[in-house]
């Protein structure tokens, strides 16, 4: 059997042309060294050097098995680099779910941390709703996703990465469009387009939740899932909107955005979450690649 050792023993040895100093180059003597070179002729079934030469010289079969022996080595030599960056978590690949919302403001953010921090780690993202997520992560279609609270499931470790106030939207002609704040009762008796109770629970429950806390009753409510849809009915006139601040980086020319006073500790969450028992490095690296940023205040301004 052909071992690493014969090889390059093999190849110090085609390359130096000297089995003196091929054997110092490998750190042994030359006895050790032949018998490395007589072991390996004997496992290939072929001379590789002329012995009736007076210098070294290949046989041609040794100048093919050159060619080969090298290419072993190397990419062993690649092989081991790659196993240790998969096991350090600096190579390999994540998929990372999101929240349609999530890519406003955070997910840009992510991915050029990640990209940055961890080049060598190929990126796959899908959007997804936080339920679907979930069911993602304990069915290991994903390492990751960013996804509303709350999330409690066996095996599913989460973290807080970004809140954000909600703000008000209304068609761009409303009576309210030209102001630059309001307060919540403002929006009461308007028609109101909000999130669905059960593909965007989170929004939804936050939402209603303060109309009702602060005692601001609307009129008919319809409910769509996504936020850029939310916008596009708003801007056609349907009804006026609590949406993520992050939203206003949608740009929709019939609409107008205006900072809600009575909202001050009304915050939208986004969470990263992720599985506790994975078999993909990546993840902890890039968890603690986020950690850090976020400790930067600055990183998300």
């Amino acid at each position: 059997m052909v071992t690493l050792a014969q090889l390059r023993c093999f190849i110090a040895v085609v390359e130096e042309m000297n089995y003196r100093r091929a054997a110092e180059r490998l750190n042994m003597t030359q006895p050790p060294l032949t018998r490395q070179i007589q072991a390996l002729e004997h496992a290939v079934g072929a001379a590789l050097f002329d012995r009736s030469a007076r210098a070294i010289k290949l046989t041609p079969a040794g100048a093919a098995f050159a060619r080969s022996a090298r290419r072993i080595v190397a990419q062993t030599g690649d092989a081991v680099l790659d196993a240790r960056r998969i096991a350090a978590g600096d190579s390999g690949s994540l998929t990372i779910a999101f929240t349609a919302a999530s890519s406003y403001v955070f997910l840009p953010r992510f991915v050029t941390l990640l990209r940055r921090e961890m080049p060598e780690v190929s990126l796959t993202l899908r959007e997804m709703t936080s339920s679907q997520q979930l069911h993602a992560l304990r069915d290991e279609q994903i390492d990751m996703g960013l996804s509303r609270p709350p999330i409690i499931h066996p095996g599913v470790a989460s973290m807080r990465v970004f809140r954000e106030p909600l703000c008000a939207v209304v068609p761009i002609a409303h009576r309210l469009a030209g102001r630059e704040s309001i307060i919540l009762q403002d929006l009461a008796g308007e028609s109101f387009i909000t999130f669905p109770p059960v593909e965007g629970v989170y929004l939804h429950r936050l939402i209603t939740g303060v109309l009702h806390a602060k005692g601001v009753l609307v009129a008919e409510t319809q409910h769509v899932t996504q936020t850029h849809s939310i916008l596009a009915l708003v801007g056609a006139g349907l009804g006026v909107a609590l949406v993520p601040q992050s939203a206003q980086r949608v740009r929709f020319p019939d609409v107008a955005f205006i900072e809600v006073t009575t909202m001050d500790d009304v915050y939208a969450e986004l969470l990263l979450a992720w599985r506790t028992q994975t078999d993909n490095p990546a993840c902890a690296t890039a968890v603690e690649h986020v950690t850090r940023a976020l400790a930067d205040p600055s990183w998300l301004a």
